[in-house]
């Protein structure tokens, strides 16, 4: 079933092209921004702006973009909907010390040394400041985040939501969210990945986050901040299944192809087809990248 990105509750022209082996990687000799190489983006770049456009490449549907300064800050998100001119999410985060305060009411904590998100202090209802939640970020020793631990003061039980996230080779294979107080899991998704294909610094994915109007509203911080280390191939697919009383009541399923690539390894360009996928955020179509480098 075809998820609306508005249930989120979240470039340049080619100059040429170089194809290697496969239809589904491309190797481009656009720029990127990087005006002394035409043929490379750059060192230590990270993704800034995410555009979807239509399947012939002409007709923007929607972009999610940062703000980041000099000092590699983020100092804003927007996310557009480019077809009828809305705005579907800004924020302009503030920080003081280890905390990236989205709103007075809601805030991000990270490891100084790496910056690395540990904690969510949010609300599940935006539109009440005694809703409060917690979410403990929980990473292994190799810096995949494999656990997000959810405390609710009003619940019964704590944790009252836990999502595990199980790796394989470097690549988040499969998500489960149970709801600690039945207890059942409500939600799980498995991903699927090119082995050939093993960009630089690509997508942040939480399969979990975006899905859901309460503790899963974070999904546009996704891409801008350290939620521990990306995955290491480029994701082929992502299935996502909800359920109720165990039954599958809603699905979404992302098939990426035709990935195009810098010469020094950065996604240029994916085609997403299927579903839309909230966890990025982004809609369903071809999607641009555009980086900011140190």
């Amino acid at each position: 079933m075809k998820q609306s990105m508005k249930r989120i509750s979240a470039i340049t022209g080619i100059a040429g092209l170089l194809i290697f082996g496969a239809c589904t990687k491309e190797y481009s000799v656009e720029n990127g921004g990087n005006v002394n190489n035409p043929q490379i983006v750059g060192t230590d770049c990270r993704i800034m702006n995410i555009t979807s456009y239509d399947s012939a490449n002409i007709i923007p549907l929607s972009s999610m973009s940062a703000t980041i300064n000099l000092r590699d800050t983020v100092t804003s998100i927007t996310q557009f909907d480019s077809l009828g001119n809305n705005l579907m999410f800004f924020s302009v985060p503030a920080y003081a010390a280890d905390t990236i305060f989205i709103d007075p009411d809601q805030y991000f904590v990270t490891t100084l040394a790496t910056g690395r998100v540990i904690k969510l202090h949010g609300l599940y209802d935006p539109t009440n400041p005694g809703s409060q939640f917690d979410a403990d970020y929980v990473y292994d020793v190799n810096g995949n985040l494999v656990q997000k631990i959810y405390n609710v003061p009003i619940s019964p039980i704590n944790p009252a939501l836990v999502v595990d996230y199980t790796y394989v080779s470097g690549n988040l294979t499969h998500m489960t969210t149970t709801d600690m107080t039945v207890p059942q899991i409500i939600a799980d998704a498995d991903l699927d990945y090119f082995t050939d294909i093993a960009p630089k610094n690509y997508l942040t994915l939480m399969p979990d986050e975006g899905r859901a109007s309460d503790f899963n509203r974070f999904a546009q911080y996704a891409q801008f901040y350290n939620f521990g280390k990306k995955p290491v191939n480029a994701v082929r697919k992502i299935i996502l299944r909800d359920y109720i009383g165990g039954a599958v009541v809603d699905s979404t399923v992302s098939t990426f192809s035709t990935y195009l690539l810098s010469r020094d390894n950065y996604v240029l360009g994916v085609t997403m087809r299927g579903d839309d996928q909230s966890s990025i955020p982004a809609e369903a179509g071809k999607l641009r990248f555009t980086y900011k480098c140190k």
